[in-house]
């Protein structure tokens, strides 16, 4: 029996996806809880708030929090571990978040990596004098 390249690449396929499973899963999100997962506006307003008063972005999660104690109340209570700031100019700047709380911890109870993981991106930028965001989830 021959076998042909799309027939070892079906049998490569399913191979891959049993291997997988021991590794990975995804876990499905509704559109409730998607929404749940997006940074507070409150957050969010702290972010301009301070490029409005410093007249520059944050660069680091530390600079932000050490500016103000309601900054760093408000980061604090962000529920993700992982943040970075990307500054482009001084209109605009990206801030990435993933590692949410909720994820790591399922991720050490069952020891797989979850490809629908929360995480996403806030893009913030001037438009008619006023800064403005708007937010990705991945």
């Amino acid at each position: 029996m021959r076998l042909t390249t799309l027939k070892i690449a079906v049998l490569s396929l399913a191979l891959l996806i049993l291997y997988g499973c021991n590794y990975i899963s995804y876990t499905p999100h509704t559109k409730k809880q998607q929404q749940g997962a997006k940074p507070s506006v409150v957050l969010l307003n702290y972010v301009v708030e301070f490029r409005e008063k410093n007249n520059a972005w944050p660069n680091s999660k530390a600079e932000f929090a050490a500016t103000s104690a309601k900054y760093k109340q408000a980061i604090n209570e962000f529920p993700y571990l992982n943040i970075r700031f990307k500054v482009i100019d001084q209109d605009k700047m990206t801030f990435y978040f993933d590692s949410h709380i909720y994820d790591v911890e399922k991720q050490k109870t069952i020891n797989k990596l979850d490809l629908n993981a929360y995480g996403g991106e806030v893009r913030f930028y001037k438009e008619n004098g006023k800064f403005l965001w708007k937010t990705k989830m991945y």
